[in-house]
C-alpha cells in the first residue's frame, strides 16, 4: 500500500496572476470514477491504440521546435532544460471533436514528464464559461488528464494553466513518479468526461470512446546530481501529531528535486515552498508530490514506513549545479 500526495498549482503563466485571479474562481471539481481499472489511463489508452494508431505528428504545428516553445514559457531558463527535451510524440487517439488537441512541447527526467498541451475550441464549443460572474475553465471541469510511463501503474499528475483565451487554452501537465522512466515510452492522455445532471457533476468512465493521447519516449541526457545527505526531520501533521524521519540523499535535476526519506513525509508547512541558488536566487517550486511506502510499517510505538520518496517541481528550469538550499514545509534542506 502506497500513500500518494500530490499538489500542482502553477508553473510560469504567460497571463500574469491578476488576469488568472479574474479567469479563474474556481477549478477543483474531481472526478467522480464511473468504473474502476486495474491500471487506469494506461490500459485505455493501449486498448484505444491497438485499434487505430494515427500517423499524425503532433508537432507539425511548430515544426518539433520544443525548445523553442519551452523559450517562449521560460526565457533564458529554458538552456537549462535543452538535454532534457525529448524526441518528437505521435498522437495515437483523437476522438474528441468539441476540442483540438496539440503536444507543443515536452521534457523529462529520471522521475518526471512535463508536457505542454495547447487546446483549441472546435465546433461551437467555448473554452471559458461564465458562472456567478466569474469565467471558468470549461475543460477543466469536462477532461480528464493524465500521464503514464508504461512500465509504471501509479503515479500523481498535475495540471496548471499557462496561458488562457477564448481561442486557446495552454496547460502545463507534470508526473512524478518513485520508479525510474529513463527510455520509457510515456503516454499522454485526455478523456472527456460526462456531466451527470443528478449529481451536477462530471463523471468519469475509463471504457470513454471520446479520447485524446499522444506518445513520446523518454529519452534525455540532462544533469541529474545525487547528494548523500544525513539529516533529522521534525515536523507537524494536519491533525497535529509530530513526525519525524530521516534524510537520506538529495537529487536534483533541471526539472525538479528528489529527496529519499527514512520514515513519514515530514513536509506539512504550509509557507511557500522555493530553492536557492548559490548567487541568491530563489526560484519557486510549484509541485509536491510525496509517496510513502507503508509495506514495512507496524503499529508498534515509534515504528516508521520503510520510506518517502518526495518529489519538488521547479517554476523553472535550473542549472542543478547551482542548487543549494531547499526550504519546503517548514524545513530547511542544505544540498551543499
Amino acid at each position: 500500500m502506497k500513500r500518494l500526495n500530490d499538489l500542482y498549482e502553477q508553473i510560469t503563466p504567460e497571463t500574469s496572476p491578476e488576469e488568472l485571479a479574474q479567469k479563474i474562481i474556481s477549478t477543483e471539481t474531481k472526478p467522480v470514477l464511473k468504473k474502476r481499472h486495474s491500471k487506469a489511463m494506461t490500459a485505455i489508452l493501449a486498448a484505444t491504440v491497438s485499434v487505430s494508431v494515427l500517423t499524425v505528428s503532433v508537432g507539425a504545428a511548430n515544426n518539433w521546435d520544443y525548445a523553442g516553445i519551452f523559450q517562449s514559457i521560460f526565457g533564458e531558463k529554458s538552456e537549462n532544460i535543452t538535454e532534457n527535451i525529448v524526441p518528437e510524440a505521435t498522437v495515437s487517439e483523437d476522438t474528441i471533436d468539441t476540442m483540438n488537441f496539440e503536444l507543443m512541447a515536452a521534457a523529462a527526467d529520471k522521475h518526471s514528464v512535463l508536457a505542454i498541451i495547447d487546446i483549441y475550441p472546435e465546433n461551437g464549443y467555448e473554452l471559458l464559461e461564465e458562472v456567478n460572474g466569474y469565467n471558468e475553465l470549461k475543460p477543466f471541469k469536462e477532461l480528464y488528464f493524465d500521464i503514464n510511463a508504461e512500465s509504471i501503474i501509479g503515479s500523481g499528475v498535475g495540471v496548471t494553466p499557462l496561458e488562457i483565451s477564448n481561442e486557446k487554452l495552454r496547460l502545463g501537465i507534470r508526473m512524478t513518479t518513485n520508479a525510474v522512466i529513463t527510455d520509457e515510452k510515456i503516454t499522454v492522455g485526455v478523456i472527456q468526461m460526462d456531466k451527470d445532471e443528478e449529481s451536477d457533476r462530471y463523471l468519469l468512465d475509463m471504457n470513454k470512446e471520446y479520447c485524446w493521447s499522444a506518445e513520446f519516449t523518454a529519452n534525455y541526457s540532462g544533469e541529474e546530481i545525487h547528494y548523500p545527505k544525513t539529516a533529522e526531520l521534525v515536523g507537524i501533521d494536519p491533525e497535529g501529531n509530530t513526525v519525524y524521519s530521516t534524510l537520506k540523499s538529495v537529487e536534483v535535476t533541471p526539472i525538479s528535486a528528489y529527496l529519499e526519506i527514512d520514515g513519514f513525509d515530514t513536509f506539512w508547512g504550509r509557507e511557500e515552498p522555493y530553492a536557492v541558488l548559490e548567487n541568491g536566487e530563489k526560484v519557486r517550486i510549484t509541485s509536491t508530490t510525496s509517496i510513502t511506502d507503508m509495506e514495512s510499517f507496524t503499529y508498534e510505538p515509534d515504528s516508521k514506513p520503510g520510506s518517502t520518496f518526495f518529489a519538488l517541481g521547479f517554476a523553472e528550469p535550473v542549472n542543478p549545479d547551482e542548487v543549494c538550499t531547499l526550504f519546503v514545509g517548514g524545513q530547511t534542506v542544505e544540498i551543499k
